[in-house]
């Protein structure tokens, strides 16, 4: 609980929530992180086949080590890094870094970007709590499933409103090898 606090705070600020929102520039005028585009491109790249080696794995630990040092040096700016680092952050595997990813995601959702409902799933599932928007896929031996889920928690109308597939549309990834 008191790390969440101060994640929200920090949401509610990189958001521009409140009626002066960050003091130096509007969102718009920030400009990308070309660095940040480089190391997502990766991100993404090495996910292609649903399928990550040791030497992926260690390429992600460095992308998140390096994303993180780029956020505490204020180098995440625009809505396209906070959607970028929010997925490097997603797949962590420390809670922690999770819900970061989430907050990372509100602040892309608040400048136009998507997907903090995936980032939420995936925190509650490090928190060995059930998924409640079923974005996120596991392999438990050869079928792919949700596992833990509450398919009840909210309505399809408001999945659709957090830009979510309704349940019955939502389809698996392929089986990794």
């Amino acid at each position: 609980m008191k790390r969440l606090i101060p994640l929200l705070a920090t949401a509610l600020l990189l958001s521009g929530c409140g009626p002066e929102g960050r003091a130096d520039d509007p969102p718009a005028a920030r400009a990308d992180n070309p660095a940040l585009n480089a190391m997502f491109n990766a991100d993404q790249k090495a996910r292609q086949d649903n399928h990550l080696d040791l030497l992926e794995r260690m390429a992600d630990a460095e992308r998140l080590a390096e994303a993180k040092a780029m956020l505490d040096r204020g180098e995440i700016r625009s809505g396209a890094d906070y959607f970028r680092a929010a997925f490097i952050f997603h797949h962590s595997r420390e809670a922690d870094d999770i819900l970061k990813a989430h907050v990372l995601a509100t602040a892309a959702l608040a400048q136009g970007h998507q997907d903090a409902a995936a980032s939420l799933d995936r925190y509650l599932q490090a928190t060995e709590r059930p998924q409640i928007y079923g974005t996120q896929y596991i392999q438990m031996d050869a079928e792919m499933t949700r596992g833990a889920f509450d398919p009840d928690f909210m309505p399809d109308s408001l999945r659709r409103d957090t830009r979510v597939p309704p349940l019955a549309e939502q389809q698996p990834p392929p089986q990794t090898r």
